[in-house]
Formats: structure tokens, sequence, C-alpha cells
């Protein structure tokens, strides 16, 4: 069961301090960053920001407005500018904002799988785990009736793999959950 005194993160790169708080550890900087209560809801919207350029890709691919035609070029142009962004506005809007621990040494590391099932309900990992699940064979789905070319294709059904792994991590840490 989630804990209620302590911030939803979870994460790669989320540690825990000397003090038991949740410390975000970018390995470019070699720096820890403090994420406090008031900080959780974007931390946790930052923390996809690798998936949502690709999920941006994956839905403009082979998109039609009207006699305007997205192709496959244009598609990762768009996932790569937002990616840009994202890394722009979290690298230097969002670290900003928070505490810095200059020269933090990663002590406590728990795995992501504990990281998650720590901070959701048994429900939330359950849901998670069916949406993404269910997302990525929906878009190897819809790969296979566009009838996209072999790389466009091929480009989709590594997006939908991704997507399908991040739900069976889901189901692993629900499986792996004590109670």
């Amino acid at each position: 069961m989630a804990q209620k005194n302590q911030p939803n993160v979870s994460g790669f790169s989320i540690y825990k301090d000397r003090h038991g708080r949740d410390v975000y550890y970018d390995f470019i900087t070699k720096n820890g960053y403090l994420i406090l209560e008031s900080n959780v809801s974007q931390f946790n919207f930052y923390q996809k920001r690798l998936i949502i350029p690709l999920i941006a890709f994956a839905l403009l691919l082979n998109y039609r407005i009207g006699s305007f035609y997205i192709d496959i070029y244009m598609a990762t142009a768009v996932a790569i500018i937002v990616l840009l962004a994202f890394e722009f506005f979290f690298r230097f809007r969002f670290l900003k904002s928070l505490t810095v621990i200059p020269n933090f040494k990663p002590e406590r590391k728990t795995s992501y799988l504990e990281q998650i099932n720590e901070k959701n309900e048994k429900s939330s990992l359950f849901l998670k785990a069916i949406l993404y699940i269910l997302f990525g064979v929906l878009l190897a789905i819809y790969s296979y009736q566009k009838e996209l070319n072999d790389i466009e294709f091929i480009t989709m059904l590594i997006i939908s793999l991704v997507i399908c792994i991040y739900g069976i991590i889901y189901l692993v840490a629900l499986a792996k959950r004590k109670k």
C-alpha cells in the first residue's frame, strides 16, 4: 500500500538520502536534486519525457490532415523536437527549481520494481499493466492495418514492444508484491 506521508516518486535514478528523502540523481552533473511533495506531480510528468516523444511519433506516422501527409521523416523530426523540448525544460527549468545536493553520492538504491510496488496500490499496478499492454497491442494492430512500409512497420513494432515491456514490468512488480 502506498504510504501517505511520502511523495509518489519512482524511477531509475531515484535514491534515498540519509534522511529518507527521495533524491533524483543526475548522472551528467553528478548532483542530487531533492524531490519534495510539491514537486512530485511535475517530476512524474518529466519522468515520461522519453516515452511521450515515442508515442507522438507513433501517432503521427502516416497521419493525414486533408491532403497533407506526415511521413516518417516529419514524424521523426516532431518526436526529436518534442524530446529536446522536454529535456530542455527538465534540465534548465525544473531541475533548477529543486534543492541541489552537490556531489551527491547515491547510497541506498531500491530496485525499480520495489519503488513502484511501494508507491502504488495493487489495483493501480494491475490497471497500469493492462493499459500499457493493451496500448502496445493496439498500436501493433494499427500498424498492421495501416499497411506501412517495412521501416515504418518495424519502427512501430519496436515502439509497441517497448510499451508492452512497461506493462510487463508492472505485472512483474505485482507478482513480486508481498500481500
